[in-house]
């Protein structure tokens, strides 16, 4: 993928940080995965009540904090009182975006929902980095920050890899198709390819699943052990 330098390299995308390591979306995985060397970190984005963006994948606080309720009946106040995990705290977006501005940090950002696209895309400038950032997620969210800014990079998700799925990316201007691994195959892929996008493929975490994806040509793998990928593509057998 030439965003990232021109590498042949299959990329190494960190879902929800390093999860299999650290507690998800928090800033420790997030330090974790690039530590590991991930090419980029996926973070999934929940809106406050009071309209912060935070870093959450659920509707609900309840699987991967100590606090119950809606994230979006949430207070920012409330939602950093909660323990994310041994002792981290649920990060807003803008913390994570000041941290590594300066930085060579690229995120692949989820918008689970609709109704913040505006103040993301305000975020993302304000930060620099529009070069460094890939949207994925919702279609209708995706479609919008498309329409705010063009030059945005978007991956639609898709949970069942398919003909009709690489037409709709192209149809949005997407730059990637991402979709489960499960159901990708070799003439998906060349057919993405063809079309000009690229193929992300998530979530992957078993070695064999990894050659597998990489034969097959993806171009980058979600996965919530990047430390394993990054050794797997070290290996001269996975080099082209």
């Amino acid at each position: 993928m030439q965003w990232f330098g021109g590498t042949e390299l299959v990329l190494v995308i960190a879902h929800r940080g390093a999860s299999g390591h650290c507690p998800e979306n928090t800033m420790r995985a997030i330090e974790e995965a690039i530590m590991l060397g991930s090419d980029v970190v996926e973070v999934d984005l929940k809106m406050t009540v009071d309209g912060h963006i935070v870093l959450m994948h659920d509707d609900f606080v309840d699987r991967t904090t100590n606090g119950k309720g809606r994230v979006d009946h949430m207070t920012m106040e409330q939602i950093r009182e909660l323990d994310a995990g041994e002792g981290e705290k649920v990060p807003l977006l803008s913390e994570v975006l000041e941290r590594y501005e300066e930085s060579k940090a690229k995120f692949m950002l989820d918008v689970g929902n609709n109704g913040f696209e505006r103040r993301l895309v305000e975020l993302v400038k304000s930060f620099h980095f529009e070069e460094r950032t890939i949207f994925s997620g919702v279609h209708g969210a995706l479609a919008l920050i498309k329409s705010l800014e063009p030059k945005l990079m978007i991956a639609p998700s898709f949970g069942r890899a398919s003909r009709e799925g690489v037409l709709k990316a192209v149809s949005m201007g997407a730059e990637i198709y991402n979709c489960d691994h499960r159901s990708i195959s070799r003439d998906l892929v060349e057919m993405a390819h063809r079309s000009g996008l690229q193929i992300v493929v998530w979530v992957v975490n078993g070695i064999e699943e990894m050659k597998r994806m990489i034969e097959m040509g993806v171009d980058g793998i979600t996965t919530n052990n990047p430390d394993v990928l990054v050794r797997l593509r070290q290996h001269s057998s996975f080099m082209s």
